[in-house]
């Protein structure tokens, strides 16, 4: 089917995304232009522009050819392009100490550079024209060029699939016990009742756990059986594209999810913020957050490919069964008693079946062998 673009979205998105700039900076613009607060609005409101203008033309065309030839521009220069943009952000925001307007790390890191790229890669999609499936083929060259863990091409064993688990949760473990630095010890978390839902650790870098993951997931899977997202899943190209995509959203989930807490009830220590100010002491403990659980992720995509799922061991804290039988084990109050991870049920168990039989020789006997063809398939 061939995609047409929308003047109409391309449009309404943008005067969403500047229009919510403009009431963000509204206090500074009426103050004048004449002061400091009026002078950072100005410019972060022609900055933006130029930032999606920058990130859109990333996404929608390719490198010249001469300039792909060269060793590290034609292969990194859209990307330090980038970070070039973020410098010049963060440098016009440095604390005041050395001479920077310390008031405006909000508005540019998140309101520009964060919103900004979101916004960009939508207009992006809006603007789209093409023969495929979906309009998320749109942003085909940040999903290409997008680091990421393959799946291996040979089989891989049993044994291997246990010591990259189990690798994966110590490292999962230890995360869970380093602190988050620079943070207050009168902080309170109100949701700290819910941390074990999401894997998480109240004041350390597991804080979010893997709630970016679940959330950005849940976002796809609704799109996709609403079908605004028309991409066929059976179809390997369309797979891919998916999983693309559902990366980028995480690692915009990640801020979103930290940056409300942290500036809601996660204070910073007073000899950050009088060293560097508010908003760069919030910045300290967003970038550890963000750190944490973008190594989260990386570790359940290592799990998913090449070990056993990551997100259910982390969630259920036990060695339980990861795919179809997990449901069926917490059921039970000696979660997987066996002591092995299964991550194929045996075919001729139901469901009701499994409650009944996991007690009895039978079963062991299914599990032990399934280990020994893994082992030496």
């Amino acid at each position: 089917m061939k995609h047409k673009p929308m003047p109409i979205a391309v449009a309404i998105s943008g005067l969403l995304y500047w229009g919510l700039l403009v009431y963000w900076v509204r206090d500074d613009l009426q103050a004048g232009f004449d002061t400091a607060g009026g002078e950072a609005a100005i410019f972060g409101l022609i900055f933006s522009v130029v930032y999606v203008a920058y990130v859109m033309a990333c996404l929608m065309i390719d490198m010249p050819e001469g300039l792909k030839t060269m060793p590290v521009v034609g292969r990194y220069g859209k990307l330090l392009a980038w970070l070039a943009m973020l410098g010049l952000s963060a440098w016009y925001v440095r604390p005041s100490a050395w001479g920077g307007y310390e008031e405006g790390v909000g508005f540019f890191l998140v309101g520009i550079c964060l919103l900004g790229f979101g916004a960009a890669a939508i207009i992006t999609c809006f603007m789209w024209g093409g023969d495929d499936s979906s309009r998320l083929y749109a942003l085909h060259r940040f999903v290409d060029v997008y680091p990421t863990i393959t799946k291996p091409e040979r089989h891989v064993r049993f044994n291997e699939k246990m010591w990259t688990t189990t690798f994966v949760l110590i490292i999962y473990f230890a995360m869970t016990n380093v602190m988050l630095y620079g943070l207050s010890g009168q902080a309170l978390d109100l949701f700290s009742g819910f941390r074990s839902i999401m894997a998480g650790a109240s004041g350390t870098i597991m804080h979010l756990g893997i709630g970016p993951i679940v959330t950005g997931s849940i976002i796809m899977q609704l799109f996709a059986g609403a079908k605004i997202i028309r991409l066929d899943l059976s179809n390997s190209e369309d797979k891919a594209m998916y999983q693309g995509v559902q990366k980028l959203l995480v690692l915009i989930m990640i801020p979103i999810e930290s940056i409300p807490q942290t500036y809601g009830f996660l204070d910073p220590q007073e000899f950050l913020i009088d060293s560097y100010g508010l908003g760069w002491a919030n910045f300290v403990i967003v970038a550890q957050l963000f750190a944490g659980s973008y190594l989260v992720f990386l570790l359940d995509e290592l799990g998913e490919q090449v070990g056993y799922w990551f997100r259910y061991f982390v969630v259920h804290r036990c060695w339980c069964c990861p795919v179809d039988l997990c449901r069926y084990a917490l059921t039970t109050p000696n979660n997987c008693r066996f002591g092995v991870l299964c991550a194929e049920p045996a075919s001729r168990y139901t469901s009701n079946d499994f409650l009944h039989v996991q007690d009895s020789d039978e079963w062991r006997n299914d599990i032990a062998q399934w280990i020994r063809n893994d082992s030496v398939g």
